[in-house]
Formats: structure tokens, C-alpha cells, sequence
């Protein structure tokens, strides 16, 4: 008898050793651990990039044609940057899926990232877990790493590094020295009264 709600018979998760070629700007399949830290950071550089030189172009435009100029510079430069930063957003919620699907994972999981704490521990899943080997319930695996991607790799990982390692100690030394000189002004001030 055939029974139009009965599950399927034919295993729809059959593993197959196909492989894709995971592109940059694509939303479906899958993704491994280095492409994911690639893709990511990558995207984030690019919306500061993006951001930057526009500040860099829209601010003298702007601050050259007087006070009203300004305003209507900061609304525009403001709009840039809520675009960009909604496309990345998209885009790294898009990687997070993909890196989910690769550890045969549902991506509605990427859900944990607004939960406090949680958010921590998905991440380090994210970055530190291993991707189900040949095809999964979400596609076929990707190809390996190229030389490109292992590129891409170890120079973001040394610009993170040198970020917190020389940029963060230097920036948190200049703001201790002006909580220090603001206090000694705010001390100054109070003694005046």
C-alpha cells in the first residue's frame, strides 16, 4: 500500500567523496576551520577598509564646505557604514552557517551566538572542531586549503598577533596616562573651589 506520508526508503544523506570549491562570497555549503578564519576576518579588514576610505574621502570634502557640509558628511559617511556593516554582518552570520554545516551541524545553532557565554563556547567550536570527513547531511566537503587560503591564513594570524601583541599594550598605556592626566585635571579643579 503506498502511503503518501511514509518516510522515504532511500538513505538521503548518502556520504559521497565529491568536493566543492568554496567561494568567498557565497551563502550555501560548507567551509572548514582555516577558511572560516580567513573569510571572516578577511571581511571584517575589508568593512574597516571600506569604512576608512570613505571617512578618508567624505571628511575634508565635507569639512571644507562649512558647518552644514559637516552634518550632511556625517549623515552620509554614517549611512556607508551602516551598509557595510549590515553586508557583513549577513555575510559572517552566512560563514557561520557554512562552518556549522561542515561539522554536520543544523545552522540554526548560529542562534547560541546571542546568548552571553554560550556565544564563547560556540566559537571556540567553530574555530577548533574538525569538519565531518567526504559529504554530510549539507553537502559535499570542500577541497583542501590552497596555497592562497594558507597564505591568507598566516598573515591575518601575524597581523592579529602583532595587533594585540604591540597595537593593544601601546593603546592601553596612552589611555592609563589619560585617566591619569584627567584625574590630576578633575584634582586641579576641585582644589580651585
Amino acid at each position: 500500500m503506498n502511503q503518501p506520508y511514509q518516510a522515504p526508503g532511500a538513505d538521503v544523506a548518502v556520504a559521497s567523496n565529491e568536493a566543492y570549491q568554496p567561494k568567498f562570497l557565497s551563502l550555501s555549503g560548507r567551509i572548514g576551520r582555516m577558511r572560516y578564519f580567513v573569510y571572516a576576518t578577511g571581511l571584517t579588514m575589508l568593512f574597516y577598509l571600506v569604512v576608512g576610505i570613505a571617512a578618508a574621502v567624505l571628511v575634508p570634502a565635507f569639512a571644507s564646505g562649512g558647518e552644514g557640509a559637516m552634518g550632511i558628511g556625517a549623515i552620509v559617511l554614517s549611512m556607508i557604514a551602516l551598509a557595510a556593516f549590515i553586508g557583513m554582518l549577513i555575510m559572517t552570520w552566512g560563514y557561520m552557517v557554512r562552518r556549522l554545516n561542515d561539522i554536520n551541524a543544523s545552522g540554526w545553532l548560529s542562534l547560541l551566538m546571542l546568548v552571553p557565554l554560550v556565544n564563547f563556547i560556540l566559537g571556540l567550536i567553530l574555530i577548533f572542531k574538525k569538519g565531518t570527513q567526504g559529504g554530510n547531511n549539507y553537502g559535499a566537503a570542500p577541497v583542501n586549503n590552497s596555497g592562497g587560503v594558507k597564505a591568507a591564513f598566516a598573515v591575518l594570524l601575524l597581523l592579529m598577533v602583532g595587533y594585540f601583541g604591540v597595537v593593544m599594550p601601546v593603546t592601553m598605556k596612552a589611555y592609563s596616562d589619560y585617566l591619569e592626566r584627567a584625574q590630576q585635571a578633575q584634582q586641579m579643579e576641585f582644589d580651585d573651589y
